[in-house]
């Protein structure tokens, strides 16, 4: 029996490797009745990869060793990690978890597969997206948002050839977001139909551990309301002055002068240029180095209720403006420039409330932020006390 599955694998990788050297020829008319639609479609996609002879691109390992332990997938295979490194050892595997850029954060490898994963990177940091190295379960998988078979000659890459890849999404619950990619790999003569089966019900498992609310972004600014900062899904405290600065460049993204930084911080000219440059010193160093300088911008992943807020009143968007109103923006700051946004958001939210004569809009905001603006909640009670108005 095992001697007929080897014939079998023997024959089929052959016939791939046949058609992968046409493609790669150039030849892309050809009818490729042995290659399945979902690697046809990748290899489609990776035309303008170049060929390597070697490995996979990687990041510094220090970065993504720092990325992988505040990575909220880590949190969520604590569980099963114990399991996954046994398969990996009792199957003659490498086992991986990749963020969703396709990045490898997360190794675990055989004896049989270790020295084979070093020599092409897939190790942690290694860059496994389609862009980087074409056609691979890693990049398949994220690409489709479900879970995939790579075998042999299907990789795009030849430095993989000799590989049988399986790979399954972890999907978030609750928002439906792919926050990253569980693989599992081996030597093609290895290959078991098992696999895809086993990758797939180990990713689910992880998911169902993630946080019920997934991070927006690295960084998250709460400033409508009372102000509160998430930096990399963990609690920031910060000055208020700190906080005024965030929300500065937020609103710039293309960056600040510190001539101009400055204008937009100070009502008047107490404070130095020379203060507000140590003070974003110090802000950089907390938000580990994560602010570019000439001119001052972010440097990372950015998500903010005031800047949302915004996008939503532009696009006529008012159940999601309602749901993102807690209260004006940072109200006891004297910036200039944000107080001038203040007002703006607060003319025109009062203009939404003004014309809002649906009491159940109100009140599913209200539901869903208990915590809300009091304006939704005086808009609510004049409605409710003029009987013209209907539910």
């Amino acid at each position: 029996m095992q001697q007929i599955l080897r014939s079998s694998l023997v024959k089929r990788r052959k016939m791939i490797e046949a058609e992968w050297i046409q493609w790669i020829a150039g030849n892309h008319d050809f009818n490729m009745d042995s290659i399945r639609s979902d690697i046809q479609g990748s290899w489609q996609r990776s035309v303008t990869v170049a060929i390597q002879q070697g490995q996979a691109p990687a990041d510094d390992a220090y970065l993504t060793s720092k990325l992988w332990k505040e990575s909220v997938i880590r949190q969520a295979a604590e569980r099963e990690q114990e399991q996954i490194i046994q398969l990996a050892r009792e199957g003659e595997l490498v086992a991986a978890i990749a963020d969703a850029s396709g990045r490898l954060l997360w190794t675990s490898a055989s004896r049989h597969m270790q020295a084979r994963a070093e020599a092409v990177n897939f190790t942690a940091g290694g860059r496994w997206d389609e862009r980087s190295v074409g056609t691979n379960a890693v990049g398949l998988s994220l690409s489709l948002k479900s879970a995939v078979t790579v075998f042999s000659s299907e990789h795009y890459q030849p430095f993989v050839h000799d590989w049988v890849c399986y790979a399954a999404p972890i999907i978030h619950p609750q928002s439906g977001e792919c926050v990253g990619i569980l693989d599992l790999s081996t030597t093609w003569k290895r290959h078991t139909p098992l696999g895809q089966a086993a990758v797939t019900e180990l990713a689910r498992s992880i998911a169902r551990c993630l946080p019920h609310q997934l991070p927006r972004a690295e960084l998250e600014v709460y400033a409508l309301g009372q102000p509160r900062v998430l930096f990399r899904g963990q609690p920031l405290v910060l000055p208020q002055r700190y906080l005024e600065m965030l929300c500065l460049l937020l609103l710039n993204p293309q960056g600040l002068s510190l001539e101009a930084f400055h204008a937009a911080l100070y009502r008047d000219a107490v404070a130095s240029t020379a203060t507000l440059k140590a003070e974003i010193s110090h802000l950089r160093r907390i938000l580990d180095g994560k602010i570019g300088s000439r001119p001052y911008r972010l440097l990372i992943p950015v998500w903010a209720d005031f800047i949302q807020i915004w996008q939503a009143l532009r696009e006529q968007k008012t159940n999601e403006a309602l749901a993102l109103y807690r209260g004006p923006l940072m109200s006891s700051s004297d910036s200039p420039a944000l107080n001038e946004w203040r007002h703006c958001i607060n003319v025109v939210m009062d203009q939404v409330l003004d014309t809002c004569t649906e009491p159940s809009v109100l009140v599913d905001q209200i539901c869903s932020n208990p915590s809300g603006s009091h304006l939704v909640r005086e808009r609510l009670v004049e409605l409710l006390a003029n009987p013209r108005l209907s539910w």
